[in-house]
């Protein structure tokens, strides 16, 4: 499967401290999308299911968290991970998906991965509803479907939204996860700086 990107270890993607991989290639291209370099679908890096499943067992986070671009593009693909994990008994995924619930419970494969998670997030990103009131969610319209009882507690006490954002630093590059930050915003000027070191 292609992939952008892979974070071991984050804690502004969900609730403790996750893995997170952002699949890369998005067929939705929300208007305002945060992550429009994530697009193309011929981009990014090719790593098969077992690879990514390693990578995740390895980083030894409290849940995987899968976003991108559009994990659900890749949909056979991010279930062949999903069942490798499922199999050693591993829990805590939650899907970010930019597909409307209708529109994932209408295609077998997405829904089946969509039942491999624990919770999805469903909808696309709309600028007009967000930044919303929910903490790690882009906008107020996207719907959350609790797959299994292991985010249920979520669902009654919602961790309300904070701007948050991490700074990662490596191989020549700073890279800012968290809440996006406004293309006018001074400091996402400062901190976007590909292929520059020393910083």
């Amino acid at each position: 499967m292609q992939i952008a990107r892979v974070e071991e270890r984050t804690s502004v993607e969900g609730p403790g401290l996750r893995t997170a991989i952002w699949l890369q290639g998005c067929s939705i291209s929300c208007q305002d999308c945060c992550n429009p370099e994530m697009h193309d679908p011929n981009a990014g890096e090719s790593m098969t299911a077992a690879e990514l499943a390693d990578a995740i067992i390895h980083a030894r986070a409290d849940g995987l968290t899968l976003l991108g671009g559009e994990p659900l593009d890749q949909a056979a693909e991010v279930r062949e991970l999903l069942l490798i994990l499922r199999s050693i008994g591993y829990r805590g995924v939650i899907l970010f998906s930019g597909y409307t619930w209708e529109q994932i419970a209408a295609d077998p494969i997405k829904a089946e991965v969509a039942q491999l998670s624990d919770l999805v997030i469903a909808g696309p990103f709309d600028k007009s509803r967000a930044p919303g009131v929910r903490r790690w969610i882009g906008s107020d319209n996207q719907t959350l479907h609790f797959q299994t009882d292991y985010y249920r507690l979520l669902a009654e006490n919602w961790p309300p939204f904070v701007k948050e954002i991490e700074i990662v630093i490596g191989d020549g590059d700073i890279l800012v996860n968290g809440t996006p930050l406004g293309v006018d915003d001074e400091l996402a000027g400062l901190l976007i700086q590909k292929g520059e070191s020393g910083q």
